[in-house]
């Protein structure tokens, strides 16, 4: 809901109180019956609510007295100070016609006075008039230029005398007078002191003390104090602006734009420390307050869903009070977010001292800063890490959690940083409300289809970070244990489907993701149920069996088995007994598999070979050798015991393949592979493999050929060389 820079037009509609000043200032003129003129000088600085002020003014003035002519004369609709004088008086006589349709005469005269001015050019200057030529504009002024000038004089007496014998009171208003020239200002208050001096006439003078005594200070010999007091009968200063009431109109708009937020989306904690310790700081005024929730209403509309209420809060006060800090804050992300490292205390000491580097240059004086503590502080409560680099009050702001953090969007997580400057969501990002409704809502078609697209736009990893974070409670709202069941069984008859390749990502490993993501669920289950859930799982032949020994891998660590580093954890998911019967279910699932070899036809088919060892060693023996006995079998064989890596040279980075003998030995004597694979890249069946399957091949062909040198098997081979060999085979096929 934007809102125009508009002062107010109405008494009610008064949030600053100043609505017994108005009362009272517009008793005065009301009473007001001497016959000469009277100045009122209204003087407050840019934004301290001048106009609003004498809108209430006029406003119970013309409820309490209908006879009384009011003229709100706005000098910046003329374009120099001729037209200024000219257009004041007719757009009096016009006030007064209006008013005194039947009875008043004063108007003519006053239009024949705007008449002569318009004709002869005539404008006041310092102490006199000047005439600076024009052409004639009406019969009745082309008589008046005729006459002396001192013949104005005749017609302002004129215009006195018929004022009193119809006993007519103006009140007139001027607003802001300090925008004019200094020529402008001069002419006004000329107008006001020797032309429009006309008896029961008020002028109210609204403008910023300090630039009109300057600008009059040309007609006063550099006094323009003393020229003003001459003016002004009645000066007073516009009451400063009660705080609190200017806070509370802005928390007024707050609460219109935010509506009724559930109360987990707003961290009141947060917001307290935001508003006490930055943001009041900057709101002085009631422009203040419509310029600030005018940009963060546009804003909150468009992210309103996807980000921190109080980091978007706060953002805001930056960008509108502090552009130049907002401005810099996108090249700072890598310092700014995430949490302060514990590694180590060297580590957590150089992370601190950076940090404070940075803001230090983030708000280096000299620069266009309102306020440098108060940036500091909104960072420190935007920025958890920034807390340690300044000097920060206890309480104030918040520690980082990393899963609350991104279930909540918050600025401070590095994946949500960039939405808050750009007004739309990151590349990688998925929308909350879709996150939501997969969670929480669609049932089993609707899930597989939303999470198909997730995958297919390359977000999929994002997702199991999101599922992480809300099934670890970073959200307030939990996952019912039914929910959890169903998410947990379509995630691991989904896993198979998802291939991504671990060599492009520098986090951590793909399965990794899958398990963290998993094991929160799995928690989020009810003991009963959890057990009974995952044997389904196990059972389902829709599982692929690399994805069973991903789960069972992990159950068996979690009671320290099969790995030298294991320890037995506090918190299992399931009984070291329900584990044992998982086994044999597994173990059943991924001789199947061999026997069908099916394992060749997905994605890390052959991964649960390890488990499988671990579970029954000799059996496992027995069927990697029967996997080989063909040589297309072979191949993928070789392939899957491929290694992908990188080497650099100077600025260089090569992709790099190694082939690890003993993985090789345990399904075939390696030279015998060899030999077979060397008549099997001559063959038809080689090119039914696919493209990566070819390079990891050919990959093992070349080590093979380097076998008896220094390193045997041990080096490794870039890919230009694997490039090269496949177009020979290709040119001999």
């Amino acid at each position: 809901m934007i809102s125009p820079d508009l002062p107010i037009t109405k008494f009610e509609d008064d949030t600053l109180n100043r609505g017994s000043f108005a009362q009272s200032l517009a008793q005065v003129l009301q009473q007001y019956s001497l016959s000469c003129s009277f100045s009122v000088g209204l003087y407050g600085a840019w934004g301290s609510g001048k106009t609003s002020l004498l809108n209430m003014v006029l406003e119970i003035v013309e409820k309490a007295d209908d006879n009384i002519v009011i003229l709100r004369f706005n000098p910046w609709l003329c374009s120099d100070s001729k037209q200024l004088t000219t257009q004041f008086f007719k757009q009096m006589a016009t006030a007064i016609k209006l008013k005194k349709t039947a009875t008043s005469k004063a108007w003519e005269l006053i239009d024949q006075y705007a008449d002569v001015f318009e004709a002869t050019s005539l404008i006041p200057v310092v102490g006199a008039f000047l005439n600076i030529g024009s052409k004639v504009l009406t019969k009745r002024a082309k008589k008046q230029i005729e006459q002396p000038t001192n013949d104005l004089q005749d017609i302002k007496n004129k215009i006195i005398k018929k004022m009193r014998e119809e006993d007519l009171k103006i009140i007139v208003s001027i607003d802001d007078i300090d925008r004019l020239s200094e020529e402008e200002i001069i002419a006004v208050f000329q107008l006001v002191k020797a032309l429009a001096d006309f008896p029961k006439t008020i002028y109210l003078l609204a403008f910023d003390y300090d630039v009109v005594v300057k600008a009059l200070g040309k007609i006063q010999h550099g006094d323009g104090k003393e020229y003003l007091e001459k003016v002004i009968q009645v000066p007073f200063e516009i009451p400063a602006p009660n705080m609190v009431s200017i806070h509370e109109a802005l928390l007024s708009k707050l609460n219109t734009l935010l509506g009724d937020i559930p109360e987990d989306r707003l961290d009141k904690a947060a917001w307290a420390g935001l508003f006490h310790y930055g943001l009041k700081g900057y709101i002085k005024s009631m422009r203040d307050v419509i310029r600030y929730t005018n940009v963060f209403s546009l804003k909150y509309e468009l992210l309103k869903n996807e980000t921190d209420i109080v980091d978007l809060l706060g953002l805001t006060c930056l960008q509108v009070f502090e552009p130049t800090i907002y401005s810099r804050l996108p090249n700072y992300k890598n310092v700014l977010c995430g949490p302060i490292s514990n590694y180590s205390y060297e580590r957590q000491k150089a992370e601190e001292s950076e940090i404070e580097k940075a803001i230090n240059t983030l708000t280096v004086n000299g620069e266009i800063t309102e306020n440098i503590d108060l940036v500091k502080k909104i960072l420190g409560i935007l920025f958890p890490k920034v807390q340690s680099a300044i000097e920060f009050t206890f309480g104030m702001g918040r520690n980082y959690a990393h899963k609350k953090f991104l279930v909540n969007n918050n600025i401070a997580v590095s994946a949500c940083f960039d939405r808050y400057f750009s007004l739309s969501l990151e590349s990688e990002a998925i929308p909350t409300s879709i996150i939501k409704k997969l969670i929480y809502e669609v049932d089993e078609a609707d899930f597989i289809e939303g999470v198909d697209q997730i995958y297919k736009e390359g977000k999929i990893t994002r997702f199991l970070e999101e599922i992480e974070a809300y099934a670890n409670k970073g959200a307030s709202i939990t996952i019912p244990s039914e929910r959890a069941v169903l998410l947990f069984k379509l995630l691991v008859c989904h896993w198979g489907t998802f291939e991504t390749d671990d060599k492009e990502t520098l986090s951590i490993p793909f399965q990794w993701m899958f398990l963290n993501c998993i094991d929160p669920l799995l928690n989020s289950i009810e003991s009963s149920m959890r057990y009974p859930a995952i044997k389904t799982v196990f059972e389902n032949v829709e599982v692929q069996v690399s994805t069973l020994a991903l789960l069972l891998d992990d159950f068996e660590t979690q009671h320290g088995r099969f790995r030298d580093n294991a320890t037995v954890k506090q918190k299992q998911i399931i009984t070291l007994d329900e584990v044992l019967s998982l086994e044999e279910i597994f173990k059943k699932r991924a001789i199947e598999a061999l026997d069908s070899k099916i394992v060749f036809k997905q994605h890390n088919g052959l991964s649960f070979l390890w488990i499988l060892g671990q579970i029954d060693a000799e059996l496992t023996a027995i069927k990697k050798r029967e996997l080989v006995t063909d040589d297309l079998s072979l191949a993928k064989v070789l392939s899957y015991c491929t290694l992908h890596g990188s080497v650099t040279s100077g600025l260089i980075t090569s992709k790099t393949w190694q082939v690890n003998p003993k993985d090789i030995e345990a399904f075939i004597d390696i030279d015998e592979a060899y030999q077979r694979i060397q008549i099997f890249v001559t063959t038809n069946d080689f090119l039914v493999l696919s493209e990566d399957e070819q390079i990891n091949i050919v990959a093992f062909l070349l080590i093979m050929e380097k076998k008896g040198e220094e390193y045997p098997m041990g080096n490794y081979i870039v890919e230009e060389a694997i490039r090269k060999k496949l177009r020979e085979l290709g040119n001999n096929n």
